[in-house]
């Protein structure tokens, strides 16, 4: 297996948690592909610590969300292209795919390498072995020739700081008809979010990004920028009783005081 760094390191997080869902509450998200290579894990990865139901389901409603705005942007552009940056092990192409979007999934060359032994690239789900800021890349989605192209960075500008986010999203806006949809913490939620890495082992994996208003941050980027959605993050979930009440609470108490979303920006 090649060595990770230990920010890469932490895309096993997701990827255990979309399991959990599939397995336990299949009605927030249900990805059939991350249930597959489930056996393939070592012993290591899934004994990973920090585990727990909350911090699963967040993992697992996280890429709900992400499907939602695929969906909803693909029904509208059947035939264009979805970037997902920082892919890690997610599998967005694997439940999103409408058979006719090509699809990129931009990683770091060590994470692509062992993205591979778990969902292989395919005619339309391609690689592109570049950080996101080395913006080489987006020649590749030009040569694609779509008219439209939606960017995805889910679980990944926390890890970065604000002005590299903004000018990553400077770049998108060069590409035709972009936009981009990511998740984001407030203030108060980068808060808990670094206790929770503390308590899973992952202190040299500090968050430095939030955003406390999206109509402040996209003036930060550009006046042309439209704010398609800003939404809370756990507001698709139906809280059932199979959850235990403190999930529950915890993720009231989130949307409740805005600590997690959901921005989509149109960057044309």
């Amino acid at each position: 297996m090649p060595a990770l760094s230990v920010v890469s390191d932490t895309l096993f997080i997701p990827l255990l948690g979309r399991i959990y869902a599939s397995s336990y509450h299949p009605y927030i998200l249900y990805d059939e592909a991350a249930l597959a290579v489930y056996d393939k894990l070592e012993q290591r990865i899934r004994d990973m610590p920090g585990q727990t139901e909350y911090a699963s389901l967040a993992s697992a409603v996280r890429s709900a969300n992400m499907d939602r705005c695929i969906h909803a942007f693909l029904s509208a552009h059947p035939d264009a292209v979805i970037v997902n940056l920082g892919c890690g092990l997610e599998t967005l192409y694997q439940r999103g795919d409408n058979g006719r979007a090509v699809w990129y999934e931009l990683d770091l060359p060590e994470v692509l390498e062992l993205r591979s032994q778990y969902f292989p690239e395919t005619d339309r789900d391609r690689y592109l072995p570049y950080s996101m800021f080395d913006y080489k890349w987006m020649d590749a989605v030009e040569k694609a020739g779509k008219t439209h192209m939606m960017a995805i960075a889910s679980g990944l500008f926390l890890y970065f700081p604000e002005e590299q986010v903004i000018d990553c999203i400077r770049h998108l806006s060069s590409l035709p008809n972009a936009e981009i949809v990511f998740d984001t913490l407030s203030p108060a939620g980068m808060k808990v979010a670094r206790r929770m890495i503390d308590r899973m082992g992952k202190q040299e994996a500090p968050v430095y990004f939030c955003v406390d208003s999206a109509g402040a941050f996209a003036a930060k980027i550009s006046a042309g920028i439209h704010i398609m959605e800003e939404k809370p993050f756990y507001n698709l979930v139906n809280y059932r009783s199979e959850m235990a009440f403190d999930t529950r609470l915890r993720m009231a108490f989130s949307d409740l005081f805005n600590m997690v979303k959901i921005i989509h920006l149109q960057l044309y």
